[in-house]
């Protein structure tokens, strides 16, 4: 029987200076890691460009992953996104050039799961949500309200970047 492989995708959090992973990007990991846990056939798909300090965003959590015993050739990087709605519709280029897969398993913090989740719907790919632990305790309230705020903002106008024709 050949199966087709679940995608776990980690969406990018900051890389800080030196080339380190923030907390945020620690966390995604973790969670993708614990979400392809009992998986037998599994690719971890990285997403995230150059932010502030280099390298990209996908190329840490690559080196991470494989910090953690997931070999280099189960790991597929969009190292180019340098926003939510790019990482979707890159990871969604990335999944429709595989020759087939299984689940998809979106990581990322818990404010932001829904609009990657609705993005990659509207883009014809449905998605699970991955086990990755609240970042809550490591920010400022005022931080967090931030976030959803952000993403209150976010959703509609992905949607709509999505949903509306431009012209070419």
């Amino acid at each position: 029987m050949n199966s087709k492989p679940a995608v776990v995708i980690v969406m990018g959090a900051a890389v800080w200076e030196g080339g380190r992973a923030s907390n945020a990007m620690r966390r995604r990991i973790d969670g993708a890691l614990l979400s392809a846990r009992g998986i037998h056939d599994v690719l971890f798909l990285v997403s995230g460009g150059v932010g502030k300090y280099p390298p990209s965003e996908a190329k840490v959590m690559a080196k991470l992953l494989q910090d953690a015993g997931i070999a280099a050739d189960q790991i597929l990087l969009d190292d180019r996104s340098t926003d939510t709605l790019e990482s979707v519709r890159n990871c969604t280029r990335i999944l429709r050039s595989l020759p087939g897969f299984g689940d998809v398993i979106v990581c990322s913090d818990i404010y932001h799961i829904p609009r990657c989740r609705w993005l990659f719907k509207l883009l014809g790919v449905s998605t699970l949500p991955g086990k990755v632990a609240s970042g809550r305790s490591q920010n400022k309230a005022s931080r967090w309200v931030y976030y959803y705020l952000r993403e209150i903002v976010a959703l509609p106008w992905d949607t709509l970047l999505v949903c509306v024709p431009t012209a070419s």
